[in-house]
């Protein structure tokens, strides 16, 4: 049973643009598919000589396809290869023309748009893009928007800004649009605590992991109390042994015996 459900799962693309029929977005769609991203760009601009109008899906598939070819920049790497800025520039291009034709944009927009400024390493133009959205109650940030704001945050080492996005998130889920926060978003934003040395801002992502009850493992809560350690954050790191007991799982010994100690420095020293 659970192959045929796969080769369903397999087929369903091919299903779909034979219920489009072969319109120029199931045609840009396909060649995207087949990761034939110049030819979806052909087929692009024939659509536009033959006078179809692309509306905000067509720009957001091709959006998509340049991002998805595009290589992620990374802290020790912040600048896109030249195949990538090149990808990037085609971004914005596409963006500019949504504008100048005056198509109609919608959230998925700005979603691609976070993804393919996040692979570029563009976090301050990712960043405009993000309060827009927070500005406009039809465009409010989904958790695929968060996501994308909290890896880009994290692959280009700008780790205090994703604590940032957390302190947004946390006041929209006071609204009846509450954005969920999903492992995704917990995994970056304990990166961030640790390496941007931000484990005093921690508690409040621990205390949602709790309520959600996606907790760490064994071996994150072992970096995450080595790291509150190393900070000097004996209160964090108390926060993260109750977490990893909630968990299920004895924090290292020898991290135990090093809290214990600093607990006992403290004390004597009267702090």
């Amino acid at each position: 049973a659970l192959g045929r459900f796969n080769e369903w799962l397999r087929r369903l693309p091919d299903t779909w643009d034979a219920l489009l029929g072969h319109t120029y977005d199931s045609l840009i769609h396909k060649l995207l598919r087949e990761g034939k991203l110049a030819d979806a760009f052909d087929c692009f601009d024939e659509m536009k000589r033959e006078g179809d109008k692309p509306t905000a899906s067509t720009y957001e598939m091709l959006i998509r396809g340049c991002t998805l070819a595009m290589a992620r920049v990374r802290p020790d790497a912040p600048q896109p290869d030249r195949f990538s800025a090149f990808l990037y520039g085609r971004v914005l291009a596409l963006w500019q023309e949504m504008r100048d034709r005056r198509v109609r944009v919608d959230r998925y927009t700005y979603v691609e748009l976070l993804r393919a400024f996040g692979k570029a390493g563009q976090v301050d133009a990712a960043f405009l893009i993000f309060e827009k959205m927070l500005a406009l109650p039809q465009f409010l940030p989904d958790e695929r928007a968060f996501d994308s704001m909290y890896e880009l945050c994290s692959h280009a080492g700008a780790y205090s800004r994703a604590l940032e996005v957390f302190r947004e998130q946390a006041e929209l889920r006071k609204s009846l649009f509450a954005p969920r926060l999903t492992p995704v978003a917990f995994t970056h934003l304990m990166l961030a605590s640790v390496e941007g040395g931000l484990m005093h801002k921690l508690p409040p992502v621990l205390r949602e992991m709790e309520r959600f009850r996606c907790l760490p493992s064994k071996g994150t809560c072992g970096k995450l109390l080595g790291a509150a350690l190393d900070q000097g954050q004996l209160a964090v790191a108390a926060d993260v042994i109750r977490v990893a007991r909630t968990a299920g799982h004895e924090p290292d010994r020898l991290l135990l015996d090093r809290y214990e100690s600093a607990q006992e420095a403290r004390a004597l020293a009267g702090g």
